[in-house]
């Protein structure tokens, strides 16, 4: 990580870098030494204006370059309750097969549940190259820490290259928690997705209350994450027949236990929400 360096042999009067610096970072301890506190936004006005050798501009260690040849393939994360697949997985899976297209390479789906092994052959008729199935009984309902520990021991063994997660309720929850996991990034509320033939993900969403199209890449960084909401990719139709295969890993229970008890699950009653809607009609106050 940079870092900024005072050199007070060079500094005559600290006041000239405290009002020099736009963001207040520059103070005086109680021992009238000067400091930079956690304000700075590494602009380095500091180090071009002020005193000459009173600041120095340090760059953090390079990290190493990651071996993009180790991480094959696209993962889809399957958002399901009690077994019922959210139609977000679909889409994500054929915006998966479409990228999968351009690097020659497999689309997984991660299923974690219990008792899911009918609704995973489900998945086979969407284009999943592999369906990989966590079926354990800690894995019944969704749970943070075990739901974590089981993405995590997928993207270990398979090591995708870049990994789709519905923007749901659990997704929102869960994608973070991985990607902190694996000190990689994460492109939240993503509209447009594109891969690169080098396997680098092109993450496109609005930002600034979508005034601009923010352009994301982690080229340095895998996996590549991205959370998509419900109805913005095209899901594909639904094929007779079933392709693809299914694989089912085991972990060690201890490895699932969960620090938070479930005490009562209250269903809550179903309403008709306007995402879900195919069609919007929208008057302004001038009608």
């Amino acid at each position: 990580m940079a870092e900024l360096v005072l050199h007070p042999e060079n500094i005559s009067d600290p006041q000239i870098l405290i009002n020099l610096c736009p963001f207040k970072a520059m103070e005086l301890d109680e021992n009238g030494n000067l400091s930079i506190n956690a304000g700075c936004k590494m602009c380095r006005l500091c180090v071009r204006k002020g005193p000459k050798g009173a600041v120095e501009y340090r760059e953090g260690e390079k990290k190493p370059a990651v071996n993009k040849d180790e991480w094959k393939g696209i993962a889809v994360y399957v958002d399901h309750v009690d077994g019922e697949i959210h139609p977000v997985t679909y889409e994500l899976i054929g915006k998966a097969k479409e990228m999968a297209e351009v690097i020659h390479q497999p689309v997984y789906a991660l299923f974690l549940g219990s008792d899911i092994q009918e609704q995973a052959h489900e998945l086979l008729h969407y284009g999943a190259d592999r369906v990989i199935v966590y079926d354990q009984p800690q894995l019944a309902r969704y749970n943070s820490e075990p739901y974590t520990a089981a993405f995590e021991d997928f993207i270990r063994t398979y090591q995708p290259g870049s990994i789709l997660v519905g923007a749901t309720t659990v997704g929102r929850q869960l994608a973070p928690r991985v990607a902190a996991r694996l000190h990689t990034g994460l492109t939240a509320d993503c509209t447009i997705l594109e891969m690169d033939e080098n396997t680098d993900l092109s993450q496109i969403r609005p930002a600034f209350g979508g005034n601009i199209m923010a352009h994301i890449k982690t080229p340095n960084n895998r996996p590549q994450m991205a959370t998509v909401r419900y109805k913005i990719m095209n899901a594909p139709e639904r094929s007779t027949e079933e392709s693809g295969e299914i694989e089912n890993r085991v972990m060690d229970p201890v490895e699932l236990e969960s620090h938070v008890e479930v005490l009562d699950i209250v269903e809550k009653p179903k309403e008709d929400m306007i995402e879900n809607a195919d069609v919007l009609v929208v008057a302004g106050r001038g009608v």
